[in-house]
């Protein structure tokens, strides 16, 4: 039984356009491996943050919808948790159709 998760992540703002694709192949190929299918993914820009973050007061907004199984979030979140470049994140279960836009993509950065 397949649900549609969310995931939100802060990434390092001074990251390079090789350092984002290294990290991109990464979060994909870890999908793959685990059968997951992603959705829908949105960037959502450099924001600045309300408290800073290991020294750093902005950061880039990455969003993915997909479908897993109910064992693979937790998988996610290790995954995640020891990637350096990532400075938070958030996995929730959705609601939304899977390749259903968000809201923040209309916003100005």
């Amino acid at each position: 039984m397949s649900n549609i998760y969310e995931t939100t992540m802060i990434v390092k703002p001074d990251l390079s356009n090789d350092q984002v694709k290294n990290l991109s192949t990464s979060l994909e190929g870890f999908f793959n491996e685990s059968n997951v299918t992603i959705g829908y993914k949105e960037d959502w820009g450099i924001k600045n943050l309300k408290f800073s973050i290991n020294k750093y007061s902005k950061g880039s907004f990455k969003f993915i919808r997909f479908t897993a199984d109910p064992s693979f979030p937790k998988k996610l979140d290790n995954f995640l948790k020891f990637n350096s470049d990532c400075l938070r994140f958030l996995i929730i279960k959705s609601d939304n159709e899977l390749e259903e836009p968000t809201p923040q993509i209309n916003k100005d950065n």
